[in-house]
């Protein structure tokens, strides 16, 4: 049986100290593990600027998870990632979306 495999992007808040963004980042690559999701790859795509404002931020920090699901994984693990995400308060977007493959978009640095 193939396992299913998402995409989960992070838009941090921009002006997080290093060690603070670490610790969120480590916190969820921590409840990814404990609900079966494991992460294939991280890109990080660094400061952006946003298409629109979003909770008074104008750039944010994005980091985008290719996950593969595991044997021991349910589909109601996909909600209790979210839901644990919403909590997060350095998080100012998120979205977790199914996939058939990964995407392969390679990213220009900022000029």
């Amino acid at each position: 049986m193939k396992s299913k495999k998402y995409e989960f992007m992070l838009t941090l808040k921009p002006s997080l100290p290093e060690n603070v963004r670490v610790a969120v980042l480590d916190k969820i690559e921590g409840l990814m593990k404990d609900l079966d999701l494991k992460v294939v790859n991280q890109d990080v795509w660094g400061k952006r600027y946003l298409s629109y404002v979003i909770k008074k931020h104008k750039e944010g920090y994005y980091i985008l998870y290719n996950l593969e699901a595991g044997e021991n994984f349910v589909a109601d693990n996909v909600d209790k990632l979210i839901k644990s995400a919403r909590v997060v308060s350095e998080i100012i977007r998120f979205g977790i979306f199914s996939v058939k493959k990964f995407s392969t978009v390679k990213i220009q640095k900022n000029v």
